[in-house]
């Protein structure tokens, strides 16, 4: 199986019980993948999803914070 880490959402539609995603990864010689999710589970996982996401940009933002820090000292 090949890793795709994705950038960016282009499309998002839905069908009868799948929503369909097109993402563009990081890398541009990576292009484009098309992921279809069933949509009842999608739905089950949004709690977790959001959950996971919010952490992550907490993460992010105390990393970018201590890493101001850091560099203040220095000036």
């Amino acid at each position: 199986m090949k890793e795709f880490c994705i950038k960016a959402t282009t499309q998002l539609h839905s069908t009868n019980g799948v929503v369909h995603i097109q993402a563009i990864g990081y890398n541009p010689e990576d292009g484009y993948t098309e992921i279809e999710w069933d949509a009842r589970e999608l739905l089950n996982d949004i709690p977790s999803l959001y959950r996971m996401a919010k952490q992550a940009v907490e993460q992010e933002d105390k990393y970018l914070k201590d890493k101001y820090k850091q560099f203040k000292k220095i000036l």
